[in-house]
């Protein structure tokens, strides 16, 4: 018969054994082996990066709920053209997908959608939620929910739907080229755009100075791309220029116009005799009052040409009051790409334009 003696040892040796298994267990657990992430910023650190090129949005939703009545409201919101370009291109490259197509090559996508259509608790009130680095650092993910396709569509067509969606994605992809930018910036050209003109900037470093004089600042980035077997130029231009501060009414849409006329004739041309830059009137320009680095702000977009000489293309401007120096100080970017598609580089150009901001004795960092 097994004594008392023997049944107390029997027991402490099944403790140390369970209590050797434990941290064993531990230890695997603290090197690696299934350890979660502790924090949010560590899951996303995981994450792979985002794939697809830029302006592309993936959308996952069934062949036959596209043809009964989504593709039509997609087109018409994400497919509705560039605004302010001499020719159409569509606002995104829209792409769809199948759910069975949805693997493990397009989870990683920078802008994706997905459709989930079914009748079910989750999915009475139809909504689009969106959320960021899902599958991928820098996504962009967006769920549409709905128990049926015409509840789809409400969620794509309400105030918090595809448009806004769109509005989110366009800010997204302008601060992608803003990082890449970003990468390989012109830190000497930062600098002295910071001591000559008090201003703040992210710039490339194949960007140089045309013209910098008072408060005045002329920018060229030239590019060399190929087409068709040969190479073509593409031009990005940045101008900068302070003028003093007189009232509300130095925002306003004509005297915008006006300024920006007036100084491109005296200032910007090509080797052309005569010639000299101007806004193309043929095409109204846009303009917005935004909020900008926590203050107010008015943005254009249009169409610009030479006078005397072949050449145009988009441009885009915004405009700010440097309240510690009394002076209204406008950023216009424009684009020269004759043999190529505009919105990208437009994009990226805006990108660049929306970087700078006024220097201030606490505020040095570049952005």
């Amino acid at each position: 018969m097994q004594t008392l003696v023997d049944l107390k040892a029997h027991r402490a040796r099944r403790i140390s054994v369970w209590f050797v298994a434990c941290a064993a267990v531990m230890l695997m657990a603290a090197c690696g082996g299934e350890q979660q992430p502790a924090t949010a910023a560590d899951r996303v650190a995981l994450l792979p990066g985002k794939v697809g090129p830029g302006g592309e949005v993936v959308l996952v939703v069934s062949k036959r709920h596209w043809n009964d009545g989504i593709g039509a409201v997609v087109d018409s919101l994400l497919g509705s053209p560039v605004r302010v370009l001499p020719q159409f291109e569509p606002r995104f490259d829209v792409v769809r997908l199948d759910p069975e197509e949805f693997d493990r090559f397009w989870k990683p996508h920078r802008n994706l959608v997905v459709f989930d259509i079914a009748d079910r608790i989750d999915n009475q009130e139809p909504r689009l939620a969106v959320y960021r680095n899902r599958y991928a650092k820098g996504q962009v993910y967006a769920e549409v929910k709905a128990k049926n396709v015409q509840g789809a569509i409400e969620a794509l067509e309400g105030p918090e739907g595809a448009l806004m969606l769109a509005d989110l994605i366009e800010r997204e992809e302008a601060q992608r080229y803003a990082d890449l930018v970003a990468l390989d910036r012109n830190r000497p050209l930062e600098q002295r755009m910071m001591e000559e003109h008090g201003l703040l900037a992210l710039l490339p470093r194949d960007a140089r100075v045309v013209l910098s004089s008072g408060g005045f600042c002329w920018i060229e980035r030239s590019l060399t791309r190929m087409k068709g077997g040969q190479n073509h130029d593409v031009q990005m231009g940045i101008v900068v220029h302070r003028t003093p501060y007189s009232g509300p009414e130095d925002f306003s849409m004509q005297a915008m116009l006006d300024r920006r006329d007036s100084l491109f004739k005296a200032r910007i041309s090509t080797p052309k005799e005569g010639s000299y830059m101007t806004t193309e009137y043929r095409l109204p320009p846009l303009y917005e009052e935004v909020s900008f680095r926590g203050g107010f702000a008015a943005t254009m977009r249009g169409l610009w040409r030479m006078e005397g000489d072949f050449m145009g293309g988009p441009w885009t401007s915004i405009a700010w009051v440097d309240q510690a120096r009394g002076q209204l100080v406008t950023v216009d970017g424009y684009l020269y790409a004759p043999y190529f598609g505009k919105r990208e580089y437009l994009r990226e150009l805006e990108a660049m334009v929306r970087s700078f901001a006024p220097a201030t004795p606490t505020n040095k960092a570049t952005p």
